[in-house]
This record gives structure tokens, C-alpha cells and sequence, in this order.
């Protein structure tokens, strides 16, 4: 499941600056922890109602703005409308992150579902299994290993947001590209960057494509089709990049009786999945098609589609022979794991329903539309595509940021002529690709301790195939905009 949910971010270790000279960690700088920004950011919504005023756009039955719509209060009333003050406006501070939670307890709630179902899998070591078997049986095609393994990964980040779950196959990888002949920085960009490209460019992912289309008020999955062109690009991207650039890293050659035997502890003692994990697959791969039936066929929202996961949670510890009392405790780990994530989508939420209860929410989006007005439509998409990048770097939080920002960005879509499935595409890309890059992200730092890669090797290594999926970002989205992509 999706770890880039970690609200906790800073806290990530720091890797060591060499991995084979005992060097000391060098400190790395620390952001604000996302929650002090949320609280930042309350505050000041509530300082911005002192000198901004408030505004309110005419909606149509099903929520949207309407272009043109927009009044001052003022003018609207002929005088402005009472809003809290002092001890009021203290108040409704303080009631704002409860109240935002209360209005995202659905989306909370799904979040938690995912977290338990995913970690009972997890423990049913049907996933692991999987990717030990797949690469453990390449011993006989072993220029394969590397872009099969990025395969997998970038699939487990497709669909269902694999993240923090690969630092475990960082170290399971590190004697396997070393027999390779490479540095152990390759067992870092293999599940990484694999992972990684495949999140960014994820069809389903509901961490973040969920719930970002959730809060903007979407079909829940609709638009895949595109989605699923950008992640085959991004996917083959990262595998040819990685392919290619380590060969400039290649060491003395293979060893063949290593790399035998390497190959043959990342299979581990097991040939294959067990028919039990086989079932474990088998019970996500009907329950995701399930779930497209359902969004296709009735429309199915959060609700239904978190108890269609709750439902293969409890057939993947059935039928993975996790006993009642095993799943129940992997469920809960799972959802416990995921309740810092999930409390960030309710606070974020409360930002909105505070400038929303002051009145200025509207007016802050008239005035951003009024700005990206005077750019066309295409240049307007891939403002918001920077500066969802450059928000990564301080909320590297999928659902967190979703959160935040779709409220803002999705109806500002459609006042600059955009469709909100394209705001939805910006924030994806702007979350995922820089991923593999910033300081701040907990699974990059946590794979680079793994691996004991320094930082700035890893930077120096990572920063070309950077460009590359920002130019291939910029296109996509411009692609978008000229197809007319959306709902």
C-alpha cells in the first residue's frame, strides 16, 4: 500500500555517505512535519479573512462553479456579511480540523479499509513470493532481471500504490546486482524507481487517483484509458534509463556461482507461489475487476468500493491460512499504519471548510483564475503540474496532498477551461515523480539507509531521468488538454 502517505516524512533515517567506508551520516535538512503545516496553514486561512473579502460563486446541481458567476459579498448583499472575529474566529479554528474530519470520514474510513486489506496480503507473503519467484526464475535470461523486476514493481505502484513496501527487496536485491557486477545503488533504482515511475503514471492507484478524484467530485477510476498510455511511457522510461546508465556502473562482470546463488536465496526455499498465495492474487485480481464493473455499471463511490477491498481482506486470510485471529491483527496493523495519512486528509479537509465557513475560498479562486486566465489553457495545466512538484517537496503525502489541493484545483480547472479529470492528472504526476528524488520522501531515504547509498550519489545517479519525466510530464498533459481529456 501507499507509504508516501507518511505524514511523518522528515523523521525518515539519513543514509550513510558511503556504503562501504563506514563514512558518518551527514544531517539532512528538515521540513515541518505535515501537520504543522496543515496547522500554518489554518492559522493563516483564518489571518486571510481579517483582509480578504468574501466572495461566493453560483454553483449548478451537481456542485460545480459556474464561470462568471463569481459576486462579492458586498455587491451581492450590499453589505459585507458578518463573518466570526476574535474570540469566534479562534473558535472556528479550533472546530476546523474536527469539522473537516467529520466531512472526509468516508474517505478516512476507505483509507483505513486499504491500509488493513493490504497488509493482510502483505502478510500473507503472496506479494513477496511473487517477486522472489519471478526473479529467481530468470537464472537462465539474466538480462532480464533488472527490467522484469522494474515491471513488477511499477505494476505493484499502478494498482495498488506499492511504496515503503520495497525497502525489504532493496536488501533482498543488494547480493543479486551485486553478482551482477554492479554497485548496490542498482538494488536501490530497480524496486524504486520501478515503483516509483508506476505510481506516478498509475491507472488505479486508490491512494492517491481515489481520492484525489473523490474530493474533486469524479467517477471514481474514470479516465484510465489515458492514465494507462502515460504509465506504459513512464514505465518503459524508467526500465530503459536505469537499463542503460548502469551499465557505466558495471564492475569486473558476473560471477556466475554468485549470481547462481544469489538468484537462489531471493527465490528463497520455496519454487514459485504456494496455492495459497496464488488464491491471495487471484481474490485481488477479482475484487479489483469487481470494482471496475461496479464504478462502470453503478456508479460505485468510496463506500462500496472500500467494502469490496474489505471483502478480499477477508478472503486473502482465508484462504492464505491466516487464521481469524492472524487477519484481525494484520488489519489492524495495517489500518494503524495508515491513520496519520488518514488524519491528514480530515485536517487538510478542515483548511477548506474553514475558508469556505469565512467566505474566501471562492474569492482565492477567482483571483487564481484570473491569473492563469491570461495563459492558455495547456500552459495554465502545467503550472499546476509545477507547483504540485514543488509542493511534493514539503507534503510528500499522496492522499495528504490530494487533500490539500483538489479542492482548490479542481474547480480552478474548469474556470480556466480545463476539465478537473485534468487537474486530477497534475496532481499525479506533480506527487509521483519527484518521489525519487526529494529528501523529504521516507522511502527513498529509507531505501538509500537499506542499501547504505549516500544521498548525493543517489542525486547525481537519479537527477537526468528527473528531467526526462518532467518533459514527458509537460507532454502528457499538454497531450491532454488537446484531446479534450476528462469525464
Amino acid at each position: 500500500m501507499s507509504r508516501s502517505s507518511d505524514p511523518s516524512p522528515a523523521d525518515a533515517p539519513s543514509p550513510d555517505l558511503e556504503s562501504s567506508h563506514g563514512a558518518p551520516p551527514q544531517a539532512t535538512r528538515r521540513v515541518p512535519h505535515v501537520y504543522v503545516l496543515i496547522a500554518l496553514l489554518t492559522v493563516l486561512t483564518a489571518l486571510a479573512s481579517l483582509v480578504v473579502p468574501s466572495g461566493a460563486y453560483e454553483r449548478d446541481a451537481d456542485g460545480r462553479v459556474i464561470d462568471g458567476s463569481f459576486t462579492y459579498d458586498d455587491q451581492a448583499n450590499g453589505e459585507r456579511v458578518e463573518r466570526p472575529r476574535g474570540w469566534e474566529l479562534v473558535f472556528a479554528v479550533l472546530q476546523a480540523p474536527l469539522r473537516g474530519i467529520d466531512e472526509a470520514a468516508s474517505i478516512i474510513a476507505f483509507i483505513l479499509v486499504l491500509g488493513g486489506t493490504f497488509k493482510v496480503i502483505e502478510r500473507t507473503g503472496a506479494f513477496e513470493a511473487a517477486v522472489r519467484s519471478a526473479i529467481g526464475g530468470l537464472g537462465g535470461a539474466r538480462a532480464l532481471v533488472i527490467p522484469v523486476s522494474m515491471l513488477l514493481f511499477a505494476v505493484g505502484g499502478a494498482i495498488f500504490g506499492m511504496s515503503e513496501e520495497i525497502i525489504p527487496f532493496v536488501l533482498l536485491l543488494v547480493p543479486v546486482v551485486r553478482a551482477l557486477g554492479y554497485p548496490p545503488i542498482v538494488a536501490v533504482a530497480v524496486p524504486l524507481i520501478g515503483s516509483q515511475v508506476g505510481f506516478a503514471g498509475a491507472m488505479i492507484n486508490p491512494f492517491t487517483i481515489g481520492i484525489a478524484q473523490g474530493i474533486a467530485g469524479l467517477p471514481p477510476l474514470s479516465g484510465w484509458q489515458y492514465r494507462t498510455g502515460v504509465w506504459i511511457v513512464v514505465t518503459a522510461i524508467g526500465i530503459a534509463y536505469v537499463t542503460l546508465r548502469i551499465r557505466r556502473l558495471h564492475g569486473a562482470g558476473e560471477d556466475d556461482a554468485l549470481l547462481d546463488a544469489a538468484l537462489h536465496e531471493v527465490e528463497g526455499t520455496q519454487h514459485g507461489l504456494t496455492t495459497e498465495q496464488k488464491l491471495v492474487l487471484g481474490s485481488l485480481g477479482v475484487g479489483i475487476a469487481i470494482i471496475l464493473w461496479g464504478v462502470q455499471r453503478f456508479a460505485w463511490y468510496v463506500t462500496e468500493i472500500g467494502a469490496i477491498f474489505l471483502a478480499v481482506g477477508v478472503v486473502a486470510g482465508i484462504v492464505g491460512r491466516l487464521g481469524g485471529d492472524r487477519t484481525a491483527e494484520a488489519f489492524v496493523a495495517g489500518a494503524r499504519e495508515l491513520v496519520g495519512a488518514a488524519m491528514v486528509v480530515g485536517l487538510a479537509r478542515g483548511i477548506v471548510v474553514l475558508a469556505e465557513q469565512l467566505g474566501i475560498l471562492d474569492t482565492v479562486l477567482y483571483g487564481a483564475a484570473g491569473g492563469l486566465a491570461n495563459f492558455a489553457p495547456a500552459v495554465a495545466l502545467n503550472l499546476m503540474f509545477v507547483f504540485q512538484t514543488a509542493l511534493n517537496f514539503f507534503v510528500p503525502s499522496g492522499s495528504g496532498q490530494a487533500a490539500l489541493t483538489m479542492p482548490i484545483m479542481a474547480p480552478l480547472a474548469e474556470l480556466v477551461g480545463l476539465t478537473r479529470q485534468m487537474a486530477v492528472l497534475a496532481f499525479q504526476l506533480g506527487d509521483g515523480f519527484s518521489n525519487m528524488i526529494i529528501p523529504t520522501s521516507a522511502v527513498l531515504m529509507g531505501s538509500l539507509e537499506a542499501a547504505k547509498v549516500r544521498y548525493e550519489r543517489w542525486f547525481a545517479f537519479a537527477w537526468p531521468l528527473q528531467l526526462i519525466l518532467l518533459a514527458v510530464g509537460v507532454a502528457a498533459l499538454t497531450l491532454a488538454v488537446a484531446i479534450g481529456y476528462g469525464p
